[in-house]
């Protein structure tokens, strides 16, 4: 008799078992390789405010995160700002904004980046000749560090009687860093200038 009940216990506990686990829907994991499922995942983050998307190591080497960047046009305010996303407690959040920064996503340049001294991918975002006009302009140039929640900027300043001038950020310390951004200006300005001031 005692055997009849704890072999009707047993089955009613793994019948129960059995219905509670078929309500569940097993969800699939998201290839954050695959660009649609990131962009995907940035439209429910960020509703019709990303410009730009891509997945990366940029938080860990074991894990993949996303880059979003928007732009923002009002008024007052013109820029650009990356956003880091990552998985928490099994929903996709903002970890990491950048402030805003000058520059536009219209005919740019953005692409991941790897320094070795650095470690670890980051955003590389160059706004090429947006804000030159016929008589010189401005190109902004940022290495966005997602683990660091750093943001190195080199800005370059030309006109046609004047030098060309490039300033540096002050946390742009690192010899490879600095190298990467005064040799890739200089390729189009032989006869660059680093400055102290950013005017």
């Amino acid at each position: 008799m005692l055997s009849i009940k704890k072999n009707g216990l047993i089955f009613l506990i793994t019948f129960l078992i059995f219905l509670s686990s078929c309500g569940k829907k097993e969800e699939k994991p998201v290839d954050l390789k695959d660009p649609k499922a990131v962009q995907k995942i940035v439209d429910e983050v960020l509703p019709k405010e990303a410009k730009f998307s891509t997945s990366g190591n940029f938080n860990s080497d074991k894990k993949l995160s996303i880059v979003a960047g928007t732009e923002t046009v009002t008024k007052n305010i013109q820029g650009i700002s990356f956003i880091l996303i990552d998985k928490k407690d099994d929903e996709y959040k903002v970890d990491f904004r950048t402030h805003i920064l000058d520059g536009s996503f219209e005919k740019c340049l953005v692409d991941k980046i790897k320094l070795s001294s650095l470690g670890g991918e980051m955003i590389y975002y160059n706004s090429k000749d947006y804000f030159i006009g016929t008589s010189g302009g401005d190109i902004y140039s940022y290495i966005i560090d997602f683990r660091n929640k750093e943001v190195y900027s080199a800005h370059l300043v030309s006109g046609k009687t004047k030098r060309a001038l490039l300033y540096l950020s002050e946390n742009v310390t690192d010899k490879l860093l600095r190298t990467f951004f005064v040799s890739y200006y200089k390729k189009d300005y032989p006869s660059l200038q680093i400055t102290q001031s950013d005017e």
